[in-house]
């Protein structure tokens, strides 16, 4: 990280922010490069674009004000990036919502570079002369509006329980899945890492806390007072986070396996005594961490904690943000502790190179709850956390809710964090612990990963490495499909000579996709009880054991190691077919859906961001063989015909739904 250069630049931003100044707008008499492409003009199909878009963030430096009374922002973002080719592309294609006005765009020293605003894209084309290496500035402010599924982004709220007790006001960001841009431009997508610069400028009665290390805080005109944060490490935007409050802080030092490790916490006055109380065994946590997966990935930076008003935690790179609900000094959120903890390793220290495999982040830290309470308080305890994740929570065992590697929605998606902790589960009891604990650690340690970006198939590697074998066949089938395994079996037993037994084991898979099974098998009878394991690599196989005596009773996968079924799954309340066509043109497409219950039934429309554009209720419709049919007409719930895109349409009854994905073309 260049450092120097870094805080030189921000220091310069900070002083033009200060001033009152913006960044010039473009001359059209300066301008010689050509408007953008014709495809960088067409309508987006809803979340920012994916690839390297012709440029590589180096780091991002935000020098703004945040006025929680007003509930704005305003100021400036120095972007430093490279270009892979040795030059700029024609048009550089950052993220930013029409909601945030920009006052000036600036290109390293060079005359002002002409842009373009297009839906929640800013478009620059570079002047001539840009270079290898360019420092864009974009000055801006505005009103951060709730933005994404999740109605986030910048929020500004109070800290009190209701309306009659209003608190201090607290400002935080939450911006999973792509929702940074909804404060500050950026390329907004987990593809491209950078580091870091903060300079957040508050009243003087707050504090502004970030990612990374404390640099200094400075009072500026009277009431405002500005605190620098940097990293050194790089992140993804969405990781990104600032939070605004009088918090009270504190830290302690926990003795980490890279020297010691600076905890810090900030919380709402009202909560301290709580806050310490919740937070006292995260040293704990830590080690139990390292244990498993290595040293702490950000060593020379610190494990903060911060307190918002949410509904939910995020595990911002070194900066966890915890909803207020948390502190309630009961112990009885160690697991949200954990999982965000977890995700420094898995989501922060190896990022997905895209979203549709998040499963990756949520997955594991879901996974990392159950291995924490195995180690305070035993194996049954981390089997009963399986058995409510998987079938107390699922009883179809995940078959209704989509592929694991293309989930809908993106987020929040239950399926990523349920269903990727019981593939963990899995994998673990067809390793084995030894070859399952060295996959952990080096899947997230590994040089070639650390750091930067992971796929599934990375993952898969990893296992396979550790297993000494190609896990792909054991992993596809639950990564790829909906489908769990449905068994059939039965056992019987025959006379051998010398007073010997042989007792078989007939299993045959009846589901669609063939799996490959690792179960455990528990024979009780004139010897004991006795485990072993089978490996069903077949639809149907025989296995069997010669053993002195009677069988008393065969238990299948006793403890709870595999999802399957050994009877029926429960059938869903409604299943809808692929629409077709698929793509669909202007005429749309057509439903067909099975109802399994009466009921009433209705049909929603969403984006690639997950914003509901439609819904239709198609009134009360009973359970019959025959598949329903609708027409879908191309068009938004206020009859206007959506743009080129990827969609998702879901039929829900019975307080089920089933999905779709369908692109339009136009």
């Amino acid at each position: 990280m260049r450092l120097r250069p870094l805080m030189a630049t921000a220091c310069l931003l900070a002083a033009h922010v200060a001033a009152g100044a913006v960044l010039p707008l473009p001359d059209a008499a300066h301008l010689e490069r050509p408007r953008p492409a014709a495809w960088l003009l067409d309508d987006a199909d809803g979340r920012p674009r994916a690839g390297d878009r012709g440029f590589d963030v180096q780091f991002y430096m935000l020098v703004v004000r945040i006025d929680p009374g007003a509930g704005t922002i305003a100021g400036a973002v120095g972007i430093d990036m490279t270009f892979p080719t040795g030059s700029p592309p024609d048009t550089v294609v950052l993220d930013l919502v029409p909601d945030l006005e920009v006052d000036g765009v600036g290109w390293s020293w060079l005359d002002p570079p002409e842009y373009i605003r297009r839906g929640e894209e800013l478009l620059v084309i570079p002047p001539l002369g840009a270079g290898e290496e360019a420092l864009l500035s974009v000055s801006y402010h505005g009103a951060p509006q709730p933005h994404g599924e999740y109605n986030a982004g910048m929020l500004f709220r109070r800290q009190g329980s209701s309306p009659h007790d209003q608190g201090a006001p607290t400002v935080f960001t939450m911006s999973e899945p792509w929702s940074a841009h909804s404060w500050f431009p950026c390329k907004d997508h987990p593809s491209d890492k950078a580091n870091f610069i903060f300079s957040i400028e508050v009243p003087d009665t707050l504090t502004a806390v970030t990612n990374g290390t404390f640099i200094y805080a400075a009072e500026n005109e009277p009431g405002w007072r500005t605190h620098a944060w940097s990293t050194d490490h790089p992140m993804s935007t969405y990781l990104a986070c600032v939070n605004v409050s009088d918090y009270v802080e504190w830290e302690e030092s926990c003795d980490a396996l890279d020297g010691p490790l600076p905890l810090t916490y900030h919380v709402y006055p009202d909560h301290e005594a709580a806050a310490r109380a919740e937070f006292e065994p995260v040293c704990d946590m830590v080690h139990f961490m390292e244990d498993l997966c290595g040293p702490y990935p950000f060593p020379g930076e610190r494990y903060g904690q911060v307190e918002i008003k949410w509904g939910g935690a995020m595990e911002h790179q070194t900066c966890t943000s915890l909803g207020n609900f948390i502190v309630v000094g009961e112990g009885s959120f160690q697991n949200i502790v954990v999982h965000e903890l977890a995700h420094q390793w898995f989501g922060n220290l190896i990022t997905p190179a895209d979203w549709p495999d998040i499963w990756l982040n949520e997955g594991f830290a879901t996974y990392f709850e159950a291995l924490w309470l195995e180690h305070t308080e035993g194996r049954e305890a981390y089997l009963a956390k399986l058995h409510r994740l998987g079938p107390h929570l699922h009883p179809d065992l995940f078959t209704g809710d989509g592929p694991l590697t293309d989930p809908d929605p993106i987020l929040p998606n239950t399926l990523v964090y349920h269903k990727g902790a019981w593939v963990l589960h899995m994998l673990r009891g067809a390793l084995g612990d030894a070859a399952f604990f060295d996959f952990l650690r080096d899947y997230v340690t590994d040089p070639a990963r650390a750091y930067g970006h992971v796929t599934t198939d990375d993952m898969i590697a990893a296992a396979s490495a550790a297993a000494g074998y190609d896990t792909a066949s054991l992993l596809r089938p639950w990564l790829d499909t909906a489908e769990a395994p449905q068994l059939a079996w039965r056992v019987e037993s025959m006379p051998l000579s010398n007073g010997l037994q042989r007792h078989m084991l007939h299993l045959s898979q009846t589901q669609a996709t063939p799996f490959v099974l690792t179960l455990p098998v528990r024979l009780d009878g004139d010897w004991g009880s006795r485990d072993e394991r089978v490996v069903l690599e077949t639809r149907d196989a025989v296995f069997h054991w010669d053993l002195w005596g009677d069988l008393d009773a065969l238990q299948l996968d006793p403890e709870g190691w595999v999802l399957f079924a050994d009877e029926a799954l429960p059938q869903p309340s409604v299943a809808l077919a692929p629409p077709r066509p698929n793509p669909a043109g202007a005429d749309g497409a057509r439903l067909a859906f099975a109802v399994n219950r009466d009921g009433p039934v209705r049909v929603t429309l969403h984006d690639a961001r997950g914003r509901e554009l439609g819904a239709w209720e198609l009134g009360e419709m009973t359970a019959r063989d025959e598949p329903y049919a609708w027409h879908w007409l191309g068009r938004d719930g206020r009859g206007r015909p959506v743009a080129a895109g990827t969609y998702w349409l879901a039929v829900w009854s019975g307080g089920e739904r089933s999905s779709r994905k369908l692109s339009v073309v136009r």
